[in-house]
């Protein structure tokens, strides 16, 4: 016995939006033509395509960037040389190849392992956006809360299943504008 249309609509959304399968064998998974399926991806002013794209780009996704980006330029700081004001002084050599001045009593670091203000703003906002992130919820996980509800009521009540996913649908689609 084949799909409804309402069935087959979801299950390629499904598809569309979870499983990395081309259009071509998404139409022959689900039992219509490309089409078809195309014009369900356009409808809703690509509600499928933006829905697709937030699964993809997820929140632990962003923040292990973040914690990425931050690892590199702390790494990058603490591997800094060490360079000592004396080191970047011209230094004018007799014909023997001693120094004609002294090095500075008063040895300032110019480099060193400590950040710029330049590096420490920029942690600083790396910072405040991984606590950020961690803080609220992506819409890729409501999809995903609202996907995986919708599933375990279907086990049991098909029909209540399938009013309760256009309503996360339409809340889905209120949070994407």
């Amino acid at each position: 016995m084949g799909l409804k249309k309402t069935e087959q609509r979801e299950y390629a959304k499904f598809l569309f939006t979870e499983k990395n399968l081309t259009q071509k064998e998404i139409a022959e998974k689900v039992g219509i033509t490309e089409k078809t399926l195309k014009t369900w991806i356009d409808s809703n002013d690509g509600e499928w395509r933006k829905l697709k794209k937030s699964l993809m780009t997820t929140k632990s996704q962003q923040i292990t960037m973040l914690y990425d980006q931050l690892a590199r330029l702390n790494e990058e700081i603490e591997n800094r040389p060490i360079v000592r004001k004396s080191m970047t002084m011209p230094v004018k050599l007799d014909k023997d190849g001693n120094p004609t001045t002294k090095a500075p009593e008063y040895d300032p670091i110019v480099f060193s392992n400590v950040p710029t203000s330049k590096e420490a703003d920029i942690i600083t906002k790396i910072t405040n956006s991984i606590q950020k992130l961690e803080g609220e919820t992506s819409i890729g996980e409501t999809v995903q809360i609202a996907m995986t509800f919708c599933e375990y009521v279907r086990e049991f009540d098909f029909e209540g299943s399938q009013k309760i996913s256009e309503y996360f649908d339409m809340f889905i689609r209120q949070l994407l504008k």
